[in-house]
């Protein structure tokens, strides 16, 4: 049977938490901080991910997802991307569960370490419509952010339910969209586009919201948020929600996205990915 928190008593916790909606305070100085190319792989990537131990995820105009390791070499093939067509996202909290979502048919596809096909979800013959995003848990099972009610969820591997939240609509003025969920650091955050990062324990209690907008491809990592905006790369630091701002390396390529894990700097572009190591 799955776990619920009633409203009533989410409001009493995040009402408790609005000591922790603090101002992010804001650098507005960009640090000219040097990053070195490491490496080049050429390719039309479409998307593309990197684990906690430097595997490298991308898909390519063949549509495979290829597992590179840190060193260059391949280490694994998945061919059948186009399973529920165009695929939204690849999640690699766990190298040896990957989970890759495909937001037009609410469908998630389950990898083992080496790219072999484990199981998969069919969202909305579960009744869930409308899912714009879905991640690891840190038990290894399913996040999803039912937008249809507005409640998080937490699935198994076979799609039952497991805990949900509270409606966030008796939370919010305005209910957050996800563009992303991240679980990182026993919580969870919501990536929101517009509104900022919304932060929650495991069971659904509200902790704060960071106020902070428009930044694209937000990573959290060891007390760190990090995210994109334009030529600038801004890293706050969760404790005390310092901000503060580095310039990216000057590319003649139009970035398509980007990610900062373990020092490293990974830049797609239209004619590959680059990885840079800040000095």
């Amino acid at each position: 049977m799955a776990r619920f928190l009633t409203p009533f008593i989410i409001l009493i916790l995040f009402f408790c938490n609005q000591g922790f909606a603090q101002i992010l305070q804001n650098d507005s100085a960009v640090n000219k901080q040097f990053f070195k190319l490491e490496e080049s792989i050429k390719g039309d990537f479409a998307v593309f991910n990197v684990d906690a131990i430097g595997n490298i995820y991308v898909i390519t105009p063949s549509d495979q997802l290829k597992k590179i390791k840190p060193d260059g070499t391949l280490a694994a093939v998945y061919n059948d991307v186009k399973r529920y067509g165009k695929l939204n996202s690849i999640d690699v909290h766990n190298p040896l569960k990957i989970l890759i979502y495909y937001k037009n048919y609410t469908a998630i596809v389950m990898l083992d370490k080496l790219l072999s096909f484990r199981n998969q979800i069919e969202l909305k013959p579960l009744q869930y419509i409308d899912v714009n995003t879905a991640a690891t848990t840190y038990d290894n099972n399913i996040w999803i952010y039912d937008e249809q009610n507005f409640k998080i969820k937490k699935l198994d591997d076979k799609g039952l339910l497991l805990l949900e939240f509270a409606d966030l609509r008796t939370l919010f003025d305005i209910a957050p969209s996800a563009e992303k969920l991240i679980d990182e650091d026993n919580h969870l955050y919501l990536i929101d586009k517009e509104q900022g990062v919304f932060i929650f324990d495991y069971y659904g209690a509200f902790n704060r919201l960071i106020p902070i907008n428009n930044l694209s491809d937000i990573t959290i990592e060891k007390n760190y948020l990090v995210g994109f905006r334009d030529t600038i790369m801004e890293v706050v630091q969760l404790k005390n929600l310092t901000s503060k701002k580095y310039a990216l390396p000057v590319l003649n390529e139009k970035i398509k996205s980007l990610k900062f894990i373990n020092n490293k700097l990974y830049i797609l572009t239209q004619t590959g990915l680059n990885i840079y190591r800040l000095e």
